[in-house]
């Protein structure tokens, strides 16, 4: 393995430094090398080898606002050739393996750097909006920490066919660039280190003035690779095809440095911090440099479209409000952190226009968000106390985990610990270290399967005309492994799975054989088909897909796009693709979104996408260089995802949707004819699912069976109510409004109701309801008191079962295996009762099923044996460690099960 640090003297040995009388010495407090033109400076100029110098004591020539400074630096590169580009959002939606832009150089990784597409310009120079959250709890505190600033930097892209500057040019422009503004030469120190990020490295040097690190010249030259010549931080690297100048200018710093304040806060948020202050109830300077950042990182976060929730960025933009929400707690602000976060979007709108416009959206994500936080409060502390009672011992993991599955922070858990003489130790650092785990893609190796590399890649017809039905193909490839068949054509129509979508299936013809394709995969650039049959090498076959199947898929996947489209138009830009899932009768569209969505919203979006369809809109699909697609239609394109490569099939929906997309898809929006949503819900925090049908049939097929089931339900409560109004205007709200009635999806309806009808005792004559509602509603009320009377159990009954007990090495063991001994009331209820008092465990044959349940002082996890016991029963079993059912359609074997289930506890008990 090569020495890295001869990469270090050999790349920065630089003519540039030997011409202008710089002096390459060691430091003599931390020993890095470094370049100076001062003969008596011994040391790197960084801290805290170097204190800052600047304070009140600014080395321009004047001092700049973060404007003037942005426009100085965008325009000296502009002069020299660069092309200035437009930031890029602070969300890295064109990344997989980060959530924020942390850096100018996340806009062009991996694709641009890694040769794949070209750069936008070349060179180019960029102020990009950078969020980094690695350090939360030294903002405010170090006087120099942000989560959020703009990293300015000029980049040049030198590849074998073109190379446009390299490490003497770089750094001669900076040095220019820093002379400009009036810093003198002895006050520049040019450190060497070596930089790694995203998948590259390659040595830099720190840009550092009076003690301050003001900008980073990285000379990307190396990729990371499993079995790389060179090894920084645990991994390895090659030299890279092409070489990189990525350079990294403090836009905040250089305005900092120019002004000389005792913070950079004092910089960037003046009247916000005095605001803050005059309306501060306590004072801690610290929490309000903090706060004046956060609120400016927020202002860019919910601006740039993320919605906060529990997983992904969304993760991030919750843990920035409710840190936030804590720091206005703690100062007594009494106002909402939208008060402050609307000041920044005032200051910030002149530069960045789309977060004015976003102000709306933004107010009402942080009303939304400060409500579930201040609920979360309140759940907390009853949730601690019971948590502290049971666990004295609190580690740095355990508060990690309350806080990703509760939302609850230490400073809470310590405090309550506190008043219980607990003592917890909180990292000062814990705020970063969740950022930090939460900032990056879990990674998941791609296993290719290994296929013969002499296949040829598979002509895609499908792609060539969607419509077609039939094709000619010739076999290029057979494997039977595992009872399993696979041929590869050099030619297919036959649409393999991805991208949400399933793959066609249909039959090949041979001679007179027909042939049965029952699943259609990729692996490369091959399509594989699954049949039933083993075909010769060699054979010309004919293929048929299954054209129903095709065109029902292709109009649940325009369908998608049309949704995806009138969810955008309905809640708003900040909608974004989470997931999709095609099939023959419906499809599935998972978006995020900061609430629930209501019946209104819903129909607006339902009514929005037929009004797409009767634009008889005309769909173009192609494919395209991923450079001119970006530069047409943004990042929008990646809903569905990144695709790797250089060319992607793009699916436009003029003025409706764009995705880079390799479905099958109609040609024009009128062929899906009718979609109707058919049922939604919040899957997870942030995240919605609509499920739609297309089509006429499918359309006219639910509206069947949503008045079959309206007229199911109107039949079984006449047993029970005399309804005045039998109409309904909506048969679609008023089944939601049932359901929400009875907590059960639409579907689970019918069986429910009857259910609740057996499970009542009502008076002979019929009950009046003005609508079906009101029926419903009483038949829930009704069937509530009836369990609530059924929980009542007396105490004579309570001694009964305890005369059963047997004692089992120091517990008392019941097993009832008669159904009728229960006397219809609920098992749980029961066994919940006997296990109330210490040394108990009981089982409960109800002839549905068995419940099993233990007394809390009693050391047994009854959860496996629940599963044991449902295997016999022919279903499964599952619960809490101490109360558990199991059940399954073998209801003959119970008595079986329950002797399985003594012989497991009295084998655990007697382990004990």
């Amino acid at each position: 393995m090569s020495d890295i640090n001869s990469i270090l003297q050999k790349e920065l040995d630089l003519s540039f430094f030997r011409e202008n009388s710089f002096v390459r010495r060691k430091c003599r407090v931390c020993g890095s090398y470094f370049w100076a033109t001062n003969k008596n400076q011994s040391t790197c100029g960084d801290q805290p080898c170097n204190p800052f110098s600047f304070i009140d004591n600014p080395p321009t020539e004047k001092p700049f606002s973060i404007s003037e400074m942005r426009n100085v630096f965008l325009s000296f590169f502009e002069k020299r050739g660069h092309k200035i580009i437009k930031p890029y959002p602070v969300v890295a939606r064109w990344r997989k393996d980060i959530y924020l832009t942390i850096a100018s150089i996340a806009d062009f990784q991996p694709h641009v750097t890694s040769g794949l597409v070209p750069p936008p310009a070349n060179p180019l120079v960029i102020s990009q909006p950078s969020i980094r959250l690695n350090d939360l709890n030294q903002v405010g505190v170090s006087g120099r920490h942000l989560s959020i600033f703009e990293m300015m930097g000029h980049h040049a892209f030198n590849s074998q066919n073109e190379v446009v500057y390299w490490t003497e040019e770089t750094v001669r422009y900076c040095n220019d660039f820093l002379l400009g503004l009036g810093i003198e030469q002895d006050r520049i120190t040019y450190k060497e280190s070596i930089w790694e990020g995203g998948g590259n490295a390659g040595p830099c040097l720190e840009v550092l003035v009076d003690g301050l690190e003001v900008a980073t010249l990285v000379f990307m030259s190396l990729v990371e690779g499993e079995n790389g010549d060179y090894e920084i931080e645990g991994r390895r690297y090659s030299p890279m095809n092409m070489k990189v100048v990525d350079t990294g200018y403090g836009l905040e710093r250089l305005t900092w440095l120019s002004q000389g304040t005792r913070t950079i806060y004092d910089v960037l948020y003046p009247d916000i911090i005095h605001w803050i202050i005059e309306n501060s109830k306590e004072i801690d300077k610290k929490i309000v440099y903090a706060l004046a950042d956060h609120t400016k990182c927020l202002a860019f976060m919910l601006g740039d479209g993320i919605v906060p929730s529990n997983i992904k960025a969304g993760y991030l933009a919750r843990l920035m409000i409710r840190r936030s929400l804590r720091f206005l707690r703690r100062l007594g602000l009494n106002c909402t952190l939208y008060d402050i976060v609307e000041m920044h979007v005032k200051y910030l709108s002149k530069d960045f226009p789309h977060l004015n416009k976003a102000k709306t959206r933004i107010e009402e994500i942080l009303k939304i968000e400060t409500d579930k936080y201040n609920e979360t409060m309140v759940r907390g502390e009853r949730l601690i106390h019971r948590f502290l009672k049971e666990k004295k011992n609190i580690d740095t993991n355990t508060l990690v985990n309350l806080y990703d599955s509760q939302g609850i922070h230490p400073d809470l858990v310590k405090k309550i610990a506190e008043k219980e003489g607990i003592d917890i130790k909180i990292p000062e650092n814990f705020d970063s270290l969740v950022a930090e785990l939460h900032s990056h893609e879990k990674e998941i190796k791609e296993i290719m399967e290994k296929i013969p590399q002499n296949i040829p890649p598979t002509r895609l017809l499908y792609y060539e005309d969607a419509y077609k039905k039939k094709f000619q193909g010739k076999v290029l490839w057979v494997e039977e492994k595992h009872d399993k068949i696979r041929i590869a054509l050099d030619q297919t129509l036959f649409y393999p799975e991805g991208g949400g979508q399933p793959s066609d299936t249909g039959f090949l013809y041979l001679y007179d054989k027909r042939i049965k394709v029952r699943y259609v995969e990729k692996v490369g650039n091959v399509v594989l088909h699954h049949v039933d049959e083993e075909i010769p090498l060699g054979s010309e076959i004919y293929g048929e897909i299954d054209w129903n199947r095709r065109y029902s898929l292709m109009k649940h996947h325009t369908g998608t796009h049309l949704i995806n489209g009138a969810c955008r138009a309905v809640l708003g830009n900040h909608i974004w693709q989470a997931g999709s899932q095609l099939d023959i009768n419906d499809a599935r569209f998972d978006f995020s979104h900061y609430r629930a969505l209501s019946y209104e919203d819903i129909k607006r979006i339902e009514s929005t996408a037929n009004k797409f369809i009767e634009m008889e809109v005309e769909i173009e699909k192609r494919f395209m260089d991923r450079d001119r697609a970006e530069k047409l239609y943004g990042f929008r394109l990646y809903q569905g995802g990144v695709p790797k490569s250089e060319e992607i099939r793009v699916v436009n929906i003029p003025d409706i949707d764009t995705e880079a997309c390799g479905g099958t898809h109609l040609n024009n929006t009128k062929e899906v004819e009718r979609i109707r949503i058919i049922k939604t819900e919040r899957i997870q925090d942030g995240i919605d699912r609509l499920i739609f049908v297309a089509g006429k049939e499918n359309v006219e097929r639910i509206k069947n069976r949503e008045d079959e089931l309206w007229n199911n339900i109107l039949n079984i409560l006449d047993k029970h109510f005399i309804i005045l109004d039998r109409k309904t205007k909506d048969t679609r709200k008023d089944l939601q409004d049932i359901a929400r009635i009875f907590s059960v999806p639409i579907d689970k309806l019918e069986s429910t109701i009857i259910k609740f009808t057996k499970d009542i005792s009502t008076k002979k004559e019929k009950m009046k309801a003005k609508d079906t509602l009101d029926a419903c509603g009483q038949l829930f009320k009704t069937w509530k008191k009836t369990r609530k009377e059924k929980r009542k159990i007396s105490d004579e009954f309570i001694n009964d079962i305890k005369k059963k007990a047997e004692r089992f090495e120091n517990v008392w063991l019941i097993i009832i295996d008669n159904p009728n001994f229960l006397k219809s009331l609920d098992p749980t209820i029961v066994a919940g009762k006997i296990t109330e008092e210490k040394n108990y465990v009981i089982c409960i044959n109800d002839g549905n099923g068995i419940t099993i349940a233990a007394s809390k002082d009693v050391d047994i996890d009854l959860r496996s044996i629940a599963n044991k016991a449902g295997r016999i029963l022919g279903g499964g079993g599952g619960g809490k460690e101490k109360m558990v059912r199991c059940g399954g359609p073998n209801k003959e074997k119970l008595n079986i099960a329950i002797e399985e289930i003594r012989r497991e506890l009295e084998l655990t008990l007697k382990k004990k």
